[in-house]
C-alpha cells in the first residue's frame, strides 16, 4: 500500500501531540483541531479524506476521534506509525487521568483548578463550530447535497437523543440515499486489498474469551480489564456515550467507585486535553485507591477501553483505502460525509445551547471560532488563553 512520501515521522508525531494538547470536549471538537492542524496547516490529508474517515469511524464501535487520527497515521506511514500515533495522541491523557485518580483525595479538596475550566467548554464548542463550517464547505457541492444536509440535520436534532444507534443509522441512510441512483453503475476498479478478517476475529475472540474469564475468575484485575474492553466494543461514538454505561456497571452494579467520585472525575476530565475515553484511567485507578497498584490499574483500564477500537482501525483502513475509488463506494461515502457534516452541525447547535447564558462565555465562543477560521492563531494557544482567562475574570 502506498503511503505519503517525504513525511518525517517525528514531525508528524509532534503535530499529533499538538492535536492532543488542543483537543477538549468530544469527538466533534477534536475534528476541528484535526482539520486545523493536520489538513489546513500541514496537509497530511485533504478535507475530503478527513470527512470520509470521520463518517466511516462514526459507524464503527470505539472512540471515533481516536480511530480517525490513528487512521491518519496509518495513511501517512503505515501500521507502525498508526500505533505510534495512537500512543502520542492518547497516552498523555491516560497517564494524566490515572495520576489524578491516584491523588484524587488531595485534588478534590483544592478548588484552585476550577477556574481553569470556566471557558474551556466554550472553546470546545468553537472547535465543533469550526469543524461544522469547514467540513460543510468541503462536502456540500450540489443543491441535492444541501437538501440532504438539511433533512439529516433535522432528523438528527429530533432523534439522536433517543438512542446511540441513531447516529450510525443516519450515516448509513445518508450513504444509501446518495448511492441509490448509481447502484447499477459498472465498476472496472479492482479491489487491491482484502479485509484482514483475522483482526476482526481477534476482536471477537477476545470479547468471547473475556466474558468466559469473567464467569470463572472474579479477581478485581480481571473484572477491570474485561469491563473496559467490553465498553470499547459496545459504544459507537465517543466518551459522552460511554459514561452512562460506566455508571450503570461500575457504580451501580459492581460498586467499584462512588457516584460522587465518578462525576467529580468526569468534570476534571473535561479540563484535560485528549480523548475522553482516557476517563477510564481515572475510574480504574480510583477503583483501586489505596491498593499500591492504583496507577497500574489506571493504565490497564485506560488502554483496555481503546484496544478493540484500535484493532478495528487495522481491519477497516486497508478496505477504505482500496475501495474508495470504486464509484459505488464514492457515492456512498459522499452521502455519509454530508450526513457527518450535518450531525456535527447538530452537535454545534446543541452544545451552543447548553453553554451557560453568560456574555463572557459567548464572547469567548465567538472570538475562538473567528480565530480558528482565521488560521492565524494555533489551536493549543487558544485553549491556553481561555484557561488563563478563567483566572483573570
Amino acid at each position: 500500500m502506498e503511503h505519503k512520501v517525504n513525511v518525517k515521522w517525528t514531525t508528524f508525531l509532534w503535530d499529533v501531540f499538538m492535536c492532543s494538547l488542543g483537543s477538549y470536549g468530544g469527538p466533534e471538537a477534536h475534528y476541528g483541531v484535526f482539520s486545523s492542524i493536520l489538513v489546513k496547516k500541514k496537509k497530511y490529508i485533504n478535507e475530503e479524506e478527513l470527512t470520509e474517515m470521520i463518517g466511516l469511524y462514526a459507524l464503527v464501535p470505539g472512540p471515533s476521534s481516536t480511530q480517525t487520527i490513528t487512521a491518519i497515521g496509518y495513511y501517512v506511514g503505515g501500521p507502525l506509525l498508526a500505533i505510534l500515533t495512537f500512543l502520542v495522541w492518547a497516552f498523555p491523557a491516560i497517564v494524566t487521568m490515572g495520576l489524578i485518580g491516584v491523588f484524587f483525595t488531595q485534588i478534590a479538596a483544592n478548588d484552585g483548578w476550577k477556574p481553569i475550566i470556566t471557558y474551556l467548554p466554550a472553546v470546545a464548542v468553537a472547535f465543533i463550530i469550526y469543524a461544522a463550517i469547514t467540513l460543510s464547505r468541503k462536502v456540500l457541492k450540489k443543491s441535492f447535497d444541501y437538501i440532504l444536509f438539511v433533512i439529516m440535520l433535522i432528523l438528527g436534532l429530533l432523534l439522536v437523543g433517543y438512542s446511540m444507534w441513531v447516529v450510525p443509522l443516519l450515516l448509513v441512510l445518508g450513504g444509501i440515499i446518495v448511492l441509490f441512483p448509481y447502484l447499477k453503475t459498472k465498476s472496472e476498479v479492482k479491489v487491491s486489498h482484502q479485509p484482514k478478517w483475522y483482526i476482526l476475529g481477534i476482536v471477537i475472540l477476545l470479547a468471547v474469551f473475556n466474558e468466559g474469564l469473567r464467569a470463572f475468575i472474579t479477581a478485581p484485575w480481571v473484572t477491570l480489564y474485561t469491563s473496559f474492553y467490553r465498553y470499547g466494543y459496545s459504544v459507537i461514538g465517543g466518551g459522552q456515550i460511554v459514561v452512562p454505561l460506566m455508571i450503570q456497571d461500575l457504580v451501580q452494579t459492581q460498586s467499584l467507585i462512588t457516584l460522587n467520585d465518578f462525576l467529580a472525575g468526569y468534570a476534571i476530565d473535561q479540563a484535560i486535553p485528549g480523548p475522553l475515553f482516557s476517563f477510564a484511567a481515572f475510574v480504574s485507578s480510583r477503583s483501586f485507591a489505596g491498593s499500591g497498584f492504583s496507577f497500574l490499574a489506571g493504565l490497564i483500564g485506560g488502554l483496555s477501553i481503546f484496544l478493540p477500537g484500535i484493532l478495528l482501525v487495522f481491519f477497516i483502513f486497508p478496505v477504505w483505502k482500496s475501495t474508495r475509488a470504486i464509484p459505488q463506494m464514492k457515492y456512498f461515502l459522499a452521502g455519509v460525509s454530508v450526513t457527518a457534516a450535518s450531525l456535527i452541525t447538530m452537535t454545534a447547535i446543541n452544545q451552543s445551547i447548553e453553554l451557560p447564558v453568560n456574555v463572557a462565555v459567548y464572547a469567548v465562543l465567538i472570538i475562538s471560532t473567528l480565530l480558528l477560521l482565521s488560521k492565524k492563531v494555533p489551536a493549543p494557544l487558544i485553549v491556553v488563553l481561555a484557561a488563563i482567562l478563567g483566572f483573570l475574570i
